[in-house]
């Protein structure tokens, strides 16, 4: 890659596979920096990782003294319902993202890549009730517009529900702090315990959301690292999805017939802060700068994926 390319929280779920896969095409391990908190050490094997904090200045000194021009940035806390019970913990993770954008103007990096979340949306609007999570993707969208220039393009990926695993077993998602959807009820039905599934009794609806393939999400990132030269304005935004929803019951119930489990569970009143459905205006059109074509389309072809991997680490 002639770009010289770091990614933070390069040993996270979504940074670990883009890192992988660019060892799989190329051979060559990416920079990496990682502070551990939500990130895994058997990801390392797949990159040049450091153990630092994105707001440390060791992290800063990295970049200079490695003569980065491009960042993939998935360093920080990724979910919706704990920003809601730990406002304090987001609010410092918001104010360590700002810190970190604002150095980096005074380095060599040309290239910028955010990511950030289909959360944001209510309809086809932006939220008027925002959760703190995605109120400060917003906030750091919205930051890194004013910021971007010729000299520090900005593209922002804002991505759907992420989930799946290496067919092979190989790689997959470990996160002991929060509870993901698919692990959540993977673990539940093995154990024969109740699955919670949210609801809105007022309409009658599970929520849906868009469930994309990891190994998509990768294959994106490494596709817009690689075809900067396309993207011509400073500031992009792009609502990644396959267009495909799935509610939280169609997932625990692919789920168990892969596994061959009868699945229990109960419903609760899905929290004002959440939308039942994530309708949104697409916007720029990411097909225009790479060619790139989802291959997981499947619900359970992609819910397939997990079971090696689960099996391992479960």
């Amino acid at each position: 890659m002639r770009n010289k390319l770091l990614i933070t929280g390069g040993l996270g779920y979504i940074g670990s596979f883009t890192a992988k896969n660019i060892f799989t095409k190329s051979k060559k391990k990416v920079y990496v920096i990682d502070n551990l908190s939500r990130g895994n050490t058997f990801a390392k094997k797949y990159s040049n990782s450091k153990i630092l904090n994105i707001s440390q200045k060791k992290a800063q000194e990295f970049i200079i003294n490695k003569k980065i021009n491009t960042i993939l940035h998935l360093a920080a806390l990724t979910c919706v319902r704990e920003s809601i019970y730990n406002k304090d913990m987001y609010y410092k993770d918001f104010k360590s993202q700002i810190k970190f954008i604002k150095f980096l103007k005074k380095t060599d990096v040309k290239y910028f890549i955010f990511s950030s979340s289909l959360s944001v949306f209510e309809g086809s609007k932006i939220k008027k009730n925002l959760s703190p999570y995605s109120d400060y993707k917003l906030k750091l969208e919205n930051y890194l517009k004013k910021l971007s220039s010729r000299n520090f393009k900005v593209i922002v990926l804002r991505y759907p529900n992420i989930i799946g695993s290496d067919p092979s077993g190989e790689l997959g998602e470990k996160n002991n702090f929060i509870s993901r959807i698919v692990p959540f009820f993977y673990k539940n039905i093995l154990a024969k315990k109740k699955n919670l599934l949210y609801f809105d009794f007022k309409r009658k609806k599970f929520p849906q959301r868009s469930y994309v393939h990891v190994n998509d999400i990768s294959n994106i990132n490494i596709k817009v690292i690689n075809n900067f030269k396309k993207f011509n304005k400073n500031f992009y935004i792009f609502n990644i999805s396959n267009r495909k929803q799935y509610s939280n019951f169609q997932v625990l119930e692919e789920l168990s017939k892969l596994m061959n489990i009868n699945p229990k569970y109960e419903v609760k009143q899905i929290s004002k802060k959440e939308s039942i459905t994530q309708v949104y205006k697409l916007g720029d059109d990411i097909s225009k700068y790479i060619n790139y074509k989802f291959k997981y389309l499947n619900l359970q072809k992609i819910l397939k994926t997990n079971l090696k991997w689960f099996k391992k680490i479960y």
